[in-house]
């Protein structure tokens, strides 16, 4: 049992002691490690007199000894900042002596080697320092001769400065020696030198095709756009990092070329338009139709085949539909444009029945227009919505138009201009704009809160209707109308305060109502001005006021409940 209480105790001291065995061997493992790293590679040496371990054999000792004393009077000479060819000699001498020592004596040992390696590193920096004086010089006299227009000779000088500067980068010598950048940029100016002649090339080829294109001699131009387009890709490929690269250039060059190869089918694409054109003038339509499709085609080939021609135009094979279209419609457009006048006249005759009928052809017409043609230039946006609008009253054409005219009497001395009676009641103004705007509602009385626009859109659909033109009147005419004044009016004294019923107040002498007070009225005023006038005073105004005829200048995108207007029409417009 004692022995095997022992054993017991020896494996747990084991347990126990272990963990701290393993930490003490990986300490001792990192102190070799750290001890190794520290010691590795050439020492330290701060002279040439260096000891080194003199070999057994006594000829390599011999040699050995001619290596120190080569390499003594470099240092001599070093020392005496004389670094002159013989002394840079005398370490060449050092050197070889110095790789036969390593070469005869295998185990001639660390000592041997590291004086190598010195020795190398000492020889090319003292060469180093030479050549690079030698490339300063090199480089400004290449620098100074790149003007002259024989550039072979800077070539010459900046080549022989590169070389040396790469061997300087790849020797042995301290780092202080080596000028990476200096060799980048004596590259960069040895590839700018070589290219330039090209560019030279270049700049005269492009002059000769232009010259050649401006003469009309396509082929000379071609030749010419060519060379000068591989002349530049070969710069962009070669010396793509001098200032002479240009891609943009060959590929504005190459478009040109293409534009040369185009210009054959352009011509003709313009001769086939041009003939259209004058097909379509001659009224030809199907002729122009086939002559506009034809340029239309070969516009797409050069689209798809010449991509990079200036000639590539998504606009002109639009516009070239365009015209065939229009030259396809033309002949719909014209029966369209002879239907709508017959309609016109129907309605201005009050021949309610035939206009109904040519109202509904007229809609099946514009509607065919529009399907097969959309981008007709024939097409009519407005006549349009003029005939969908009739189409949509067509039934209460009689009824709207007896409306009217029962509201009209003629402006005194002029019979073909008829004024309404009164403003335009609400009962009116929602027959034909299907809409009352009006905050003082009423079918009796006058719409109100209407602006000018809005007015004038109302004047558009009642010509629709009437199929003459009905306007705004105009300041002067206004005047004609009311004569020597208006015995009756609603003013500031007797409306209460809002617009009241039309045709309820005293007619002036010839029959016309509420010129005065009640709503002031919209007038005629130029598409471009941004005011129009309201004239003859409202309920707001004193009826002192109201008997001196009132007017004012409003913006016309104004509403007011004070403001309305009535209408103006003549007879004799169609």
């Amino acid at each position: 049992m004692s022995a095997i209480r022992k054993k017991i105790h020896l494996g747990s001291l084991f347990r126990a002691v272990w963990p701290w065995f393993l930490i003490l061997l990986g300490v001792g493992a990192l102190g070799f490690l750290f001890y190794f790293v520290a010691t590795l590679g050439p020492k330290h040496v701060t002279s040439s007199a260096a000891a080194v371990r003199a070999p057994d054999d006594p000829a390599v000792a011999k040699l050995s000894d001619e290596v120190s004393d080569l390499e003594k009077q470099y240092r001599q000479a070093a020392d005496a900042n004389l670094v002159t060819p013989e002394a840079i000699e005398k370490l060449a001498q050092a050197l070889e002596k110095q790789r036969e020592l390593v070469r005869i004596y295998p185990a001639a040992g660390l000592d041997q080697t590291t004086r190598l390696m010195r020795l190398e590193t000492t020889l090319d920096g003292a060469r180093a320092k030479v050549k690079m004086e030698q490339i300063e010089i090199l480089e400004k006299e290449g620098e100074d001769l790149q003007s002259d227009p024989d550039t072979s000779l800077a070539e010459t000088k900046l080549s022989e400065a590169l070389r040396l500067q790469r061997e300087i980068n790849t020797s042995s010598a301290s780092s202080r020696y080596k000028n990476y950048v200096r060799e980048t940029s004596l590259v960069q100016a040895l590839a700018a030198l070589q290219a330039a002649p090209l560019k030279k090339q270049v700049d005269e080829s492009l002059a000769a095709a232009r010259k050649a294109a401006a003469e009309t001699r396509w082929s000379d131009a071609l030749v010419a756009y060519t060379a000068a387009r591989d002349t530049q890709e070969r710069i962009n490929r070669e010396y793509a990092r001098t200032r002479f690269a240009d891609l943009a250039g060959a590929d504005n060059l190459s478009a040109e070329i293409e534009s040369l190869n185009a210009a054959g089918i352009v011509a003709d694409i313009d001769a086939k338009e041009k003939a259209g054109d004058a097909a379509a003038v001659r009224g030809k339509g199907d002729e122009a139709a086939a002559l506009f499709a034809a340029a239309g085609d070969l516009q797409l080939q050069v689209n798809q085949n010449f991509k990079r021609s200036r000639f590539v135009s998504s606009e002109r094979i639009e516009e070239l539909e365009i015209k065939r279209q229009t030259a396809l419609s033309t002949a719909t457009a014209d029966a369209l444009a002879t239907l709508d006048r017959v309609i016109g006249e129907h309605l201005k005759k009050r021949q309610v029945v035939a206009a109904e009928q040519k109202i509904g052809e007229a809609v099946q017409r514009v509607d065919q227009l529009f399907a097969d043609y959309p981008k007709s230039q024939r097409i009519d946006g407005a006549l349009k919505l003029k005939l969908a609008y009739l189409a949509l009253r067509r039934a209460d054409l009689r009824m709207l138009q007896d409306e009217v005219y029962d509201r009209l009497l003629p402006l005194p001395g002029v019979a073909e201009r008829l004024l309404l009676k009164t403003e335009v009641p609400q009962s009116l103004y929602v027959l034909v704009m299907n809409t009352n705007p009006s905050r003082n509602p009423g079918r009796t009385f006058p719409v109100d809160s209407v602006n000018w626009n809005d007015a004038q859109e109302f004047c558009a659909r009642l010509s629709w209707l009437l199929g003459v033109t009905v306007r705004l009147p105009s300041s002067d005419e206004f005047r004609v109308a009311l004569g020597d004044g208006d015995l009756g009016a609603w003013g500031k004294q007797n409306s209460n305060g809002r617009s009241q019923e039309v045709g309820v107040q005293k007619p002036n002498t010839a029959g016309f109502y509420d010129l005065l007070g009640n709503l002031s009225e919209w007038t005629a005023a130029g598409a471009a001005d941004d005011k129009a006038v309201v004239f003859g005073g409202s309920y707001l105004d004193e009826l002192e006021i109201l008997v001196k005829i009132p007017s004012e200048a409003r913006l016309k995108s104004d509403r007011a409940r004070h403001v309305g207007f009535r209408i103006l029409v003549e007879t004799d417009a169609l």
